[in-house]
């Protein structure tokens, strides 16, 4: 059993005071519980186990799979504590460690859906539609690369997209702006506004306004951008009329 917590331990990168506690194994599932705690100190001289330290309730994340076994991650923090910044734990709330939610983020950025996200990852629908509802409404951000403001202001799109620059590439003879275009953040912000004839990108528009405007987080912020390109790309012979309004605009 030392064998295997070590080995956890070095897979997932615990590190003090953080420790990998047990782990147990459900076969029939493929699913292993890793779980993780912090070690009671040492007594004087350094003979047996101090007090144990009081916990508060256990908090469970799905993580990055291993080896087509799901993984995932129990923590009992010390009670008053906040719960680990590291990758192999989550937010409160939220189904999925940071390290998994970002593989999220990339697949749906990448214009991969729902279902298309639950089989490579192996990740049940109901928690991924709640990570997503998450996601919409402002609630959860995973942006780590770009310095955060103070909590709760939204950085100017134009300081996302300046981050994002090697942004989507349009297609070759495509009428459709680049991603890079400054047009779609005036788009996306609401200081441009064009004559939308298609329902459809009426109503995406909107939403993605609505959402852009309580979202802080820059990733998040900049899958909302690529959502509307990549409408876009993929309906441009139905959209001539807002696309030579686009290109007018267009730097």
């Amino acid at each position: 059993m030392a064998d295997a917590l070590m080995l956890w331990r070095q897979l997932l990168q615990v590190q003090e005071p953080w420790m990998v506690l047990d782990c147990r194994t459900d076969e029939f599932n493929r699913c292993m519980d890793v779980y993780i705690g912090v070690e009671a100190p040492r007594s004087w001289f350094g003979f047996g186990r101090g007090k144990p330290v009081e916990s508060g309730p256990e908090v469970m994340w799905r993580h990055i799979g291993f080896g087509g076994w799901k993984v995932q991650v129990r923590v009992r923090p010390p009670l008053g504590s906040e719960l680990p910044r590291q990758q192999w734990a989550g937010e409160a709330g939220m189904p999925f460690t940071r390290a998994l939610d970002r593989q999220i983020l990339s697949l749906l950025n990448e214009g991969v859906g729902m279902a298309g996200v639950c089989t490579l990852l192996e990740v049940p629908m109901g928690e991924l539609w709640r990570y997503r509802y998450a996601l919409d409404k402002g609630q959860h951000g995973v942006g780590e690369a770009v310095p955060a403001q103070e909590a709760g202001t939204p950085r100017p799109l134009s300081a996302v997209l300046a981050y994002f620059e090697d942004g989507v590439k349009p297609l070759p003879g495509s009428q459709v702006p680049s991603l890079t275009d400054p047009v779609w953040l005036r788009l996306v912000d609401g200081t441009l506004n064009i004559d939308v004839r298609v329902l459809s990108l009426q109503l995406l528009l909107s939403r993605i306004r609505s959402q852009v405007a309580v979202i802080a987080d820059e990733e998040v912020r900049m899958m909302k951008l690529r959502d509307l390109h990549r409408y876009f790309v993929k309906n441009e012979r139905m959209l001539s009329h807002e696309l030579q309004q686009l290109s007018k605009e267009a730097a």
